[in-house]
């Protein structure tokens, strides 16, 4: 009787423990979300967010999702993209520079580029050789004196001018009429029409530039001359056609890039090349060729201001020779399974003249200020020597171009869309 007393005694104060600890519980939880709605309950549906966490998570979200676009185009670029390596894969599509944030990707890397091509010129020449080139580049600003200004007159300078003159023009023709049939508007070469078009605008820029530089030669004798308008205005042509090459090289890699590395299986390209968007270009040979006309390049020798505008050159030389270089070219290797391509009929010697001819300016810059100062050659000598050795350099660049052109034309399919 005793032991039934307890135990039921017992019963009761766990019930009232197990009633208290409920009562608790619930006044906690009610405490809880009158003192801060916006958390979650242990149980049951969680209250609707406010609207200040609302946008917070939006912005955050939209943030995320940013960086993770720029990080994907940037991984995609440069270490290519492996999730299709199918035949017909157009791995151009994701490269192109335009399709991605423009003032997130394309205007900071112009930026870094143009203000690095910019220093590159203006201080690389008294890195190679510091004493020579202190003696050679000395900054003029379109305004020439007696003691430091040389300029030769001579006809073996400014002959040797009209002769590059005479053969950029023949390779911009060339390359024009690169189609089977040789006409420039051939129907069946559709494709290759722009590429054409482009090579031939960068031969004619050569073209202009020593045209220019050979009438300069030829009309402009002494200091004084040097110093009149009718100079400044000839001599910003001569070198400003340079400058603005660099910008017709990243045109025509541009083009190389949609038509030679679009529509080929994954496994053809070594790493990936962007296709600079047109306004990059256009950009670029703005850029560059301000500096020239604000007399940012011009020194007391004028043919310095040539080797510095050659300097700007860099960036898109580059661009150009990794552009070939990334591409896996068949050589006509493939099965009869896979669709024929116009890499196929890109022939290996015109590839190292390619390469020869964008790399054989390099040891100009350099070299100038040696021979002018280190040997006792007169100055028609030195520009003879460099006029032959452009003669050499840019004719292979036309050469190679003329080729890309002929194996793109023969594909007799339409022009690639942008």
């Amino acid at each position: 009787m005793c032991y039934s007393d307890r135990s039921g005694s017992s019963n009761s104060n766990k019930n009232d423990a197990t009633n208290a600890k409920k009562m608790t519980a619930a006044a906690v939880s009610a405490a809880a979300t009158t003192a801060a709605p916006g958390l979650r309950k242990r149980s049951g549906t969680p209250p609707a967010p406010s609207t200040s966490e609302t946008d917070e998570t939006t912005a955050t979200t939209t943030t995320t999702a940013s960086s993770a676009a720029c990080g994907t185009a940037l991984r995609t670029m440069f270490m290519g993209d492996k999730s299709n390596n199918q035949p017909g894969y157009n791995s151009e599509e994701g490269l192109d520079l335009a399709k991605y944030p423009i003032m997130k990707i394309t205007v900071p890397f112009f930026l870094i580029v143009a203000f690095g091509t910019k220093f590159l010129g203006q201080n690389f020449p008294y890195v190679l050789a510091p004493w020579a080139a202190a003696h050679t580049y000395k900054p003029a600003h379109w305004h020439y004196d007696h003691d430091d200004t040389h300029f030769d007159n001579t006809a073996w300078t400014y002959g040797t001018d009209y002769w590059l003159t005479v053969a950029m023009v023949v390779l911009a023709a060339r390359c024009l009429k690169a189609t089977p049939s040789g006409r420039m508007f051939d129907p069946s070469a559709t494709s290759s029409f722009q590429l054409r078009v482009r090579s031939a605008v960068l031969l004619i820029l050569y073209g202009i530039s020593t045209l220019a530089g050979g009438y300069a030669h030829h009309s402009y004798h002494g200091v004084d001359d040097l110093n009149t308008v009718g100079f400044r205005v000839l001599w910003t042509i001569c070198v400003g056609t340079v400058t603005s090459a660099g910008a017709a090289m990243l045109w025509i890699g541009s083009e190389l890039c949609k038509q030679y590395h679009a529509n080929v299986c994954g496994s053809e390209i070594i790493f990936r090349i962007p296709t600079m968007p047109t306004w990059f270009c256009a950009a670029w040979g703005c850029y560059i060729t301000g500096l020239c006309i604000l007399g940012e390049i011009s020194y007391k020798r004028p043919a310095c201001d040539i080797f510095v505008a050659g300097t700007t050159q860099t960036f898109p030389t580059a661009y150009l020779v990794l552009l070939v270089a990334a591409h896996k070219w068949t050589g006509g290797r493939r099965t009869e399974n896979q669709p024929t391509h116009a890499c196929d009929r890109v022939q290996m010697k015109y590839r190292l003249v390619w390469y020869a001819g964008m790399l054989l300016n390099v040891p100009l810059l350099p070299a100038y200020p040696l021979m002018v100062q280190y040997t006792d050659w007169s100055l028609a000598a030195v520009n003879t020597l460099l006029h032959a050795w452009l003669t050499m350099s840019w004719g292979m660049q036309g050469i190679a171009l003329r080729h890309f052109c002929m194996a793109l034309g023969a594909d007799g399919k339409k022009q690639a869309k942008a």
